[in-house]
């Protein structure tokens, strides 16, 4: 198996558009790294560069110990599963995944054993006869990621395989993907938009926005410590509120305010917030920290005071849409206990947890604390 490392790529179109900028990313040996951000962002790009389905415009993409700029993708000894499963509709589901190894000259006989090995992980083997147009939408994904398991290639492409399902295949088809990384013990790239395929999926997480990576680190420490307001935006569901306000001072203490909260700074921020006080700061909170019943202050201390405009049940937890207004103006969202008699229309004081919240510089967007 190998790792892939990307050094300075940058892929610029006529222009001078930069879809990817500089980008530079160690993927380890056996690890399963998610490239995430909204559409436009450039992963989808990065990942092509890498599988040699387009130019890089200047950097070095390694394969292992091997620099495969000028390579063709056919000897970069990867693999890639798309998003609209790209079968072949005239033929079976055995002759689909047996495709490639046929066209490289391999044995019959080891054709075989890989396909119907590779069906079995997948739990297509009663399909193997079948044309893709008699399977349902799981059982193509998985016919099209059974056709690059059989190559065993140094590793594994994924762009976006999982959009075209419903959610509840989505759900199933994520922890199966997740479940062959760890049977194969390959090195894995995967694409998505979908925040919670990455959280869930990734040993690492590659966030992108404007064909620039702003953090790349595990899943839990990008929920807890965001690096500027997009990726506090981007990760999470719902995603961290980020309010607008004024730092102020209140004798010995600095006390954030705008026109719903009125928050003490704790102790630990101080220092960090000394340089901002008379003027705007950004502070951002996770929904699960705003009406947390153990973060209980005395009435319209260290709370979010708002009227509910929204409620949605979610089964085990609700969540609660605020006429508090964000920096990106949507509503605030307060995700809480599911019990939690609340009305829509009514004035709610609630009180706030500072464990996973943050301040933001305004300018920069970039964390302060």
């Amino acid at each position: 198996m190998a790792g892939v490392v990307l050094k300075d790529v940058c892929k610029v179109y006529d222009g001078g558009v930069y879809a990817v900028n500089r980008v530079n990313l160690e993927i380890r040996d056996r690890e399963l790294m998610v490239l995430v951000g909204p559409s436009g962002c450039g992963k989808s790009t990065t990942l092509r560069m890498v599988a040699g389905l387009e130019e890089i415009s200047s950097g070095t993409i390694s394969i292992g110990s091997r620099v495969v700029n000028n390579v063709p993708p056919k000897d970069r000894d990867i693999a890639m599963v798309f998003q609209n499963y790209a079968l072949y509709p005239h033929k079976t589901v055995y002759e689909n995944m047996a495709f490639g190894l046929r066209l490289r000259r391999f044995p019959k006989a080891d054709i075989d054993r890989r396909v119907r090995s590779a069906a079995a992980v997948l739990g297509i083997s009663e399909c193997l006869d079948r044309k893709p147009k008699a399977l349902s939408g799981g059982q193509r994904q998985r016919v099209a990621v059974g056709r690059a398991i059989v190559r065993k290639p140094e590793v594994f492409l994924f762009d976006e395989p999982l959009s075209n399902l419903d959610a509840k295949m989505r759900v199933q088809m994520r922890t199966e993907i997740s479940k062959l990384h760890t049977r194969l013990e390959t090195t894995m790239i995967y694409v998505t938009h979908d925040q919670t395929e990455a959280m869930t999926m990734g040993d690492r997480i590659c966030v992108m926005k404007d064909g620039v990576i702003q953090q790349v680190d595990t899943p839990l420490n990008i929920y807890d410590r965001p690096v500027n307001t997009f990726v506090a935006g981007f990760i999470g569901t719902p995603p961290m509120n980020i309010f607008r306000g004024v730092i102020q001072r209140k004798g010995s203490q600095l006390v954030f305010r705008n026109s719903n909260i009125s928050v003490t700074v704790p102790e630990g921020w101080k220092e960090a917030a000394q340089k901002y006080a008379e003027r705007e700061i950004l502070f951002g909170i996770r929904p699960e920290d705003i009406g947390a019943e153990e973060a209980v202050h005395p009435e319209g201390e260290q709370c979010l005071m708002a009227k509910v405009e929204v409620i949605e049940p979610m089964g085990a937890e609700t969540y609660l849409y605020l006429d508090a207004v964000t920096e990106n103006g949507a509503s605030c969202i307060a995700r809480v206990d599911a019990h939690k008699q609340v009305k829509v229309g009514e004035m709610l004081s609630l009180p706030l947890r500072f464990d996973n919240a943050h301040l933001f510089d305004p300018e920069s967007t970039g964390i302060l604390v």
